[in-house]
């Protein structure tokens, strides 16, 4: 009786085992890095650092505030973006977008971002 019992949880680790490594894998990510132009908006602790980027030169109306809710040590040495007085300042900015598939507990999968400074400069 006690050696069913000890097969049954064996079995039970190695299934759970299984599933944790299948749901691992379903999870990708796809970075990419990107150059800019951008116009700070301002900084909120909630939803990071704001900038304003113009999505197509030729288009003024193609304006999108883009929120940063990470950044690199140099690039917040570079600059004090947590200071009131670099609202409305332009600055060029490189940023890593982190695109992740997540799948629910129904089996849905939705796509995220994520946005990280890795470098900024005074324009």
């Amino acid at each position: 009786m006690n050696t069913k019992k000890m097969m049954v949880f064996v079995l039970m680790v190695m299934v759970l085992s299984a599933n944790a490594i299948s749901i691992s894998k379903e999870k990708t990510q796809d970075k990419m890095k990107v150059t800019t132009a951008a116009t700070f908006d301002g900084y909120d602790e909630d939803d990071g650092y704001a900038f304003i980027i113009q999505e197509d030169s030729d288009d003024e109306d193609s304006e999108e505030t883009v929120y940063f809710s990470e950044i690199t040590e140099e690039a917040l040495k570079a600059v004090n973006l947590k200071s009131e007085e670099m609202i409305g300042k332009r600055f060029e900015i490189t940023y890593e977008v982190t695109e992740y598939e997540e799948e629910d507990e129904n089996g849905y999968i939705e796509l995220f971002e994520s946005y990280k400074i890795i470098a900024i400069k005074t324009l």
